[in-house]
């Protein structure tokens, strides 16, 4: 079964798989992509991705008023979904980064 689902003006996608239960599931979950941010209540919403030092790709729904991502989860028996609670990435201070001690102070 194929089916064909249109993510924006520019991107088309033609899904096809043997099973028709999982052509249809690929299509809903691809169709239904958050469209109101969580956080700041933008609706300018898109899709991107990432991939991680191992290889692994995230998908994401991304605001792009506040820049806050929705990720596309998957289940381990193999099925999608959205979660629509928008996250900001915060990066964490390096836990090697070495406070100036008092002692490496010079006074003038």
């Amino acid at each position: 079964m194929k089916a064909v689902v249109k993510l924006s003006d520019s991107i088309k996608l033609e899904i096809d798989e043997k099973d028709e239960m999982e052509t249809l599931v690929k299509a809903i979950v691809l169709s239904s992509k958050p469209t109101k941010c969580s956080l700041c209540g933008g609706t300018e919403i898109s899709l991107s991705a990432n991939k991680d030092k191992e290889g692994n790709t995230y998908v994401n729904a991304t605001c792009l008023d506040c820049f806050a991502k929705a990720k596309l989860g998957q289940y381990k028996a193999g099925n999608y979904f959205w979660h629509y609670n928008f996250e900001k990435y915060e990066r964490k201070e390096s836990q090697t980064a070495k406070p100036a001690a008092q002692d490496d102070v010079v006074p003038f």
